[in-house]
């Protein structure tokens, strides 16, 4: 028999459990020949659960058991993986009882290239094993707990909803934890309450686990913070960029339709029509004090940390007394280092992003005086005797040149850093996590092996 379980929500009710299970193993199993006995366990804590047991064999219609492998010829096949139909071919075979089993047998050659001669002097051709049911195909796994996992949904409400992708094929970033089971929550227990030397290996992989992916999505979340700003501050240079060529002094750049509301929903006077909100440098600035303050916080929780990751050897054998979570600790220190160090340059950024703000306020503030000037006209003493000219004779105001040429400078600038963020040394770090991770349980297997051949 094929023996497996699957977890129950804690969402249904008693007879709901027994109803959608029943209607799944029906559905899934049962229409398609296998017999199922199955039972649910629920001990109330939290964990209910369905035992499951199937046949994997047929039954004959005289009730007997059927064949759950076939053992047949291999035939010749395409690239397609389809019989080749050749009947004039001098291996063609076909069977008299079902005409439908036919193709083009492969002989089995010895090392001079003859075909092989069995016990009783019969040409001897190569056979193949075929599942006789299809229900012992290992691509079944995936499709049940699909199946399983869309009966879940169906009857669950949309917060709640399961999914029985890995992270990996989810496109997470985060990093799974491992199967602990029973035994080992019981190990652990008994070690916190004194009865145990030690704890589980398995829990304490699944702590480690935790605190990475709390730190990763501490990151994330930050990235996501300098992201949005970099964001706004690039709508607010592209704001400024369209307005040196509305008012120019000179009028070249003048557009026809400067007395409507240009694509930001400006209109002539550089402001924003009534109705549609105009972004300012306050809300930039608070959401990146709020993210160096986080940042900050990010690091006194590092330093913190790693108070309690490097302890002395006393401590740390009342701790955990092996070299493995020794060695553990150890990585997380690493790893907290390589953090701090991805922080300070976070910070560094933010103060990069600080110091364009000040330059686009000085341009906004220059451009401002630019269109004071040209609403309120300049006197004779200071424009010397300009006022009497058109705006085609008035020259080119030099600052308006200047403040352009800035603004294409810090959007390369903003582009060059969009494209520089790291996001590939994360994922890099994730996969050394689980190599570490991989090669701390290849150990453990390893150095329970040879406990066992010291204790034989």
């Amino acid at each position: 028999g094929r023996s497996f379980e699957f977890a129950l929500p804690k969402e249904w009710n008693r007879q709901e459990q027994i109803q959608y299970t029943t209607d799944y193993i029906q559905k899934t199993f049962v229409d398609r020949g296998m017999c199922a006995d199955w039972s649910i366990h629920d001990k109330g804590d939290g964990n209910p659960h369905v035992h499951l047991l199937l046949t994997m064999r047929p039954f004959n219609p005289d009730h007997s058991w059927g064949k759950k492998e076939v053992k047949d010829w291999d035939f010749v096949r395409d690239k397609n993986g389809n019989i080749v139909i050749d009947e004039s071919h001098p291996n063609w075979w076909q069977d008299k009882k079902n005409p439908d089993r036919h193709g083009i047998r492969i002989p089995v050659l010895d090392e001079n290239g003859i075909q092989k001669i069995g016990a009783r002097n019969r040409l001897q051709w190569k056979r193949v094993l075929t599942d006789a049911t299809g229900w012992n195909n290992p691509k079944n796994c995936e499709l049940w707990r699909s199946e399983w996992a869309k009966v879940c949904n169906e009857h669950l409400s949309l917060h709640n909803q399961v999914d029985h992708r890995s992270y990996e094929k989810q496109g997470k970033l985060q990093i799974p934890t491992i199967h602990e089971g029973a035994d080992a929550r019981k190990i652990e227990q008994k070690f916190l309450v004194g009865q145990e030397i030690k704890g589980s290996w398995k829990v304490a992989e699944n702590q480690i686990i935790k605190q990475q992916n709390t730190l990763l999505q501490k990151i994330l979340d930050t990235f996501g913070k300098v992201s949005g700003a970099l964001s706004l501050w690039k709508e607010r240079l592209n704001d400024i960029r369209r307005k040196p060529g509305n008012y120019t002094l000179n009028g070249v750049h003048d557009w026809a339709n400067r007395r409507t509301a240009d694509l930001n929903d400006r209109n002539d006077s550089g402001n924003a029509e009534p109705g549609h909100p105009t972004l300012s440098y306050a809300g930039t600035e608070s959401e990146i004090a709020k993210i160096k303050q986080r940042v900050i916080r990010a690091a006194q929780h590092f330093a913190k940390y790693r108070g309690t990751a490097f302890q002395d050897g006393r401590t740390e054998n009342e701790d955990r007394t092996f070299g493995k979570r020794k060695s553990a600790m150890a990585e997380i220190g690493t790893e907290a280092e390589q953090r701090k160090q991805f922080i300070a340059e976070t910070e560094h950024r933010i103060a990069e992003l600080e110091q364009q703000i000040r330059k686009g306020r000085d341009i906004d503030e220059r451009i401002q005086r630019i269109k004071e000037r040209r609403t309120v006209g300049r006197t004779s003493a200071l424009d010397r005797g300009d006022t009497r000219r058109t705006g085609t004779e008035r020259p080119a105001y030099r600052g308006t040149e200047d403040a352009a040429q800035r603004i294409s400078d810090l959007e390369r600038e903003i582009k060059q850093r969009e494209q520089s963020r790291e996001y590939s040394s994360i994922k890099e770090r994730l996969e050394a996590g689980r190599q570490s991770i991989a090669d701390r349980e290849r150990e453990a297997a390893k150095r329970k092996r040879h406990d066992r051949g010291m204790s034989r």
